[in-house]
């Protein structure tokens, strides 16, 4: 097989035992990795009703068909389960190094299984497969937790790469991420369910390189394509220079900043954290960088902390969902302060946009006098407030009290104990807290978020930057009479880069001239049409939207919090606007050949040969029995 390397690891954490299977060349042409891969191995081998944090659930982390090649920012990873904050399939991504080091090393994917009696390891060297006991590194910080394996693991002829969680994973904090390289798989909970596997780290070191069908056509493309992001105004300079902050001023503009607790839209301290400011104040003229694998773009940066007790550490970032979730959105206008709260939280273990959403919630809850110190560990926590909004998050970082135990879970749970109303203003989409991007300020972000399958989501698709931010394809933000097919259409399209594993940074200069399907193509020789390349991003979205569906998930759940459905922005651009999500679901749902409870229809499904789904689903056949039985 080339492009993918045909195998995956499976380990039975339970008994320490692994297996090397080999994927079906007809999965493999219809799901080419990640999402879709992810997808059709987990509705099959995730029973309906599995607790998330059960030994019996399944944590898949996978790589893309172009992960690990010479592709532009080929070095992406998926990490996908069930989630234990929404309940929901979730597919969470990272960029950084781990992935191509898992294509060197002979595996498109690791499938993890049950659960060990004690914390446990795992280090890959090639076909070397070894468990060791990670006992004293249970409850340290990823930062050390990294340090510590590459010391004990070192020898190699270049350096290992190490995927871990923090102590957040350890206690199986539902806003649990699972960090590489400086790198974050955090939504979702995916790293509360490695913890609940006893597993704190997967290590690996690979000698090998991707097979490529036609190595010379790959190669051309990829010069020609470097020079086109190099000459992009955004992927060779805004990215390169600002970082992704370098929207932060467009997005206030529009209204759409989350600002305390998405009470408005537009911040007053917004030109302090914007990416002009923090290319001037933390990342050296915007030349600190630390780009991902192969990343020609360059969009992470690196800023030196200064901090007492953080002196000399290193902090990646911080990105622009991190800037606006803990900083206006908690009423933070400090760059440095919050560059210090990004390397914190990552080294908890923990998902910036959720712990960030949450903390701007119990500040609003506690200013408006619904909870009270009892509640916040003694805490006078309100909006802007820097030592208050430091206690948090270290309260949810180290689980103390219940400030911690209410941040380091949501706002969905949060907002369920508290009671008194506060679910209206609980900014979250099944549980998860929505991204940075005010629903109210475009019909297509509000459809996008409501309709995910996982729970709020700006990535899809991020449509955002086609209600505001650019000036090609512009669709009126205000109206929705377009926004279903606009959101079927990205959807699909956004899926195919997280099958394939590269970066959404490339879309404009791969997609519009077809390049990502010459790629493809040339990786694998699969030869397919682009009708055929764009079905693989479909038959991923449907995998994913079956698997929810079948634990209970369907129109009731796509919806947005009350506020932003009846309180109307108060500035900006956007100002006056409501999301008007109700109105779009019915031809949404149509367009997509699902039916008016958002469920995939049977004929949907066989038309992208997914029989075994209506089996699981509609209770036909061997695998309806089965489901059934479940």
């Amino acid at each position: 097989m080339k492009g993918l390397c045909g195998r995956l690891l499976r380990v039975n954490l339970t008994d320490h035992s692994y297996e090397i299977e080999q994927i079906p060349e007809d999965v493999a042409r219809k799901c080419p990795g990640g999402k879709a891969l992810a997808g059709h191995y987990a509705i099959r081998e995730i029973k309906k009703g599995t607790d998330p944090l059960a030994p019996e659930n399944v944590l898949y982390l996978f790589t893309g068909v172009l992960t690990g090649t010479p592709a532009p920012t080929g070095n992406r990873t998926v990490a996908a389960t069930r989630s234990p904050l929404t309940g929901t399939f979730t597919d969470s991504y990272m960029g950084g190094f781990w992935g191509p080091e898992l294509k060197f090393a002979g595996y498109d994917g690791i499938i993890l299984e049950g659960r060990s009696k004690a914390p446990v390891r795992i280090h890959i060297n090639d076909s070397q497969i070894t468990f060791a006991d990670a006992t004293d590194l249970w409850m340290k910080d990823t930062w050390e937790t990294e340090a510590r394996i590459k010391e004990m693991q070192g020898g190699t002829p270049h350096p290992i790469k190490v995927l871990s969680i923090g102590p957040s994973g350890a206690r199986m904090d539902r806003l649990a991420a699972i960090i590489a390289d400086a790198r974050a798989a955090a939504r979702g909970g995916v790293g509360a369910v490695m913890g609940s596997k006893n597993l704190k780290a997967v290590s690996v070191y690979g000698s090998g390189r991707p097979e490529l069908a036609d190595r010379q056509t790959f190669m051309t493309l990829v010069r020609e394509q470097n020079k086109r992001l190099n000459h992009n105004p955004v992927t060779g300079d805004a990215l390169r220079h600002r970082g992704t902050p370098n929207i932060l001023t467009g997005v206030n503009a529009a209204g759409a900043l989350p600002t305390k607790n998405f009470q408005t839209g537009q911040f007053e301290g917004a030109d302090r954290i914007s990416g002009e400011a923090m290319q001037k104040e933390l990342w050296n003229d915007g030349k600190n960088w630390h780009p991902c694998w192969n990343c020609i773009i360059k969009c992470t940066h690196f800023h030196v902390l200064e901090q007492p007790g953080y002196e000399g550490r290193i902090d990646d970032g911080p990105e622009y969902e991190t800037t606006a979730l803990i900083g206006s959105n908690c009423g933070i206008d400090d760059p440095k302060a919050i560059s210090l709260a990004d390397y914190i939280i990552d080294g908890y273990g923990l998902d910036t946009i959720g712990v960030g959403g949450t903390i701007a919630f119990l500040m609003e809850c506690y200013e408006r006098g619904i909870i009270g110190r009892d509640r916040t560990n003694g805490i006078d926590l309100r909006f802007g407030d820097k030592e208050a909004w430091f206690a948090a998050i270290h309260a949810a970082g180290r689980g103390e009290g219940d400030l911690g135990r209410l941040v380091a879970n949501g706002s969905m749970r949060a907002a369920a104990e508290i009671g008194q109303g506060t679910a209206e203003f609980a900014a979250n989409v099944k549980g998860q807290e929505i991204p940075a991007y005010d629903p109210r300020s475009g019909q297509g972000t509000a459809l996008s978020y409501a309709r995910c399958e996982r729970g709020a989501d700006h990535l899809k698709p991020w449509v955002f930057n086609k209600e505001w931010l650019t000036s090609e394809e512009r669709t009126d933000p205000f109206s929705t009479n377009d926004k279903p097919s606009l959101i079927k259409r990205e959807n699909e399209g956004s899926a195919l880069f997280d099958i394939v594993c590269v970066c959404r940074f490339v879309g404009n200069e791969l997609t519009a001239k077809g390049d990502l399907l010459a790629l493809v193509n040339a990786a694998t020789g699969f030869g397919y049409s682009w009708p055929e390349f764009i079905e693989t991003g479909e038959r991923a979205v449907n995998l994913a939207r079956a698997f929810s569906v079948r634990e209970g998930f369907g129109r009731k759940d796509d919806r947005l919090p009350e506020r932003f459905s009846t309180v109307p922005l108060p500035s900006g651009l956007a100002k006056g606007n409501v999301a008007r999500v109700e109105e779009m679901l019915s031809p949404y749902y149509e367009l997509c050949g699902w039916d008016d409870d958002g469920r995939p229809t049977p004929d949907k499904l066989r038309s992208l040969g997914l029989d075994f789904v209506v089996d699981i689903l509609y209770g036909e056949g061997a695998a309806g029995e089965e489901a059934r039985a479940a």
